[in-house]
C-alpha cells in the first residue's frame, strides 16, 4: 500500500502532467486563434479583392465609355470643321466669282470706247503717215478736200 506521501506525490505528477497538457492545449488553442483570425483576414482580403476586382470592372467600362464619348465628340467636331470650311470656300469662291462678274460689268462699256479709239488711232496714223508722205501738190487737193481753211477758229 501506498503511503500518503506516494499518493500525494503522484497526484502531483498527475497534476503536473495535466498542467504541462493544458500549457500545450492553451498553445494550441492560440495557435488555431491565431489561424483562425488569420482566415478571417483572408476572407476579408478575398472580399476586398473581390470589391477591388469590381471596381476594376467598372473603371474599365467607364473608361470605354468615354473613349466612345470622345470619339463621337471628335467626329461631331471635325464634322463642324468641315462644313465651316466647305462653307468659307464656297463664300469665297461665290465671291471671287462675283468681283470677277463686278470687273467685268464695270470693264465693258470703256473696253467698248478702248476698242473704238483704237481703231480711230490706227486710222489717224494712217492718215497722218500719208500726209507726211505726200507731195506739195497732193498736199493742196488734199487740204481743199479737207476744208480745212473753212473752219471757223475759236
Amino acid at each position: 500500500m501506498p503511503s500518503a506521501l506516494d499518493t500525494f506525490r503522484a497526484q502531483r505528477e498527475a497534476a503536473d502532467g495535466v498542467y504541462e497538457r493544458l500549457q500545450e492545449v492553451s498553445a494550441l488553442l492560440g495557435q488555431l486563434r491565431t489561424q483562425a483570425e488569420a482566415l478571417a483576414r483572408i476572407d476579408e482580403l478575398k472580399r476586398l479583392l473581390e470589391r477591388e476586382a469590381n471596381w476594376l470592372a467598372q473603371a474599365q467600362r467607364t473608361v470605354v465609355e468615354v473613349r466612345h464619348w470622345r470619339e463621337r465628340e471628335a467626329q461631331r467636331f471635325w464634322l463642324g470643321v468641315a462644313r465651316r470650311w466647305i462653307v468659307g470656300a464656297v463664300f469665297a469662291v461665290g465671291s471671287a466669282a462675283a468681283a470677277g462678274a463686278g470687273y467685268a460689268w464695270v470693264v465693258k462699256p470703256y473696253q467698248q470706247e478702248l476698242e473704238s479709239l483704237r481703231t480711230r488711232m490706227e486710222f489717224t496714223e494712217y492718215v497722218e503717215h500719208r500726209v507726211t508722205m505726200m507731195s506739195a501738190t497732193e498736199r493742196l487737193e488734199f487740204d481743199a478736200l479737207m476744208r480745212w481753211n473753212s473752219r471757223p477758229r475759236p
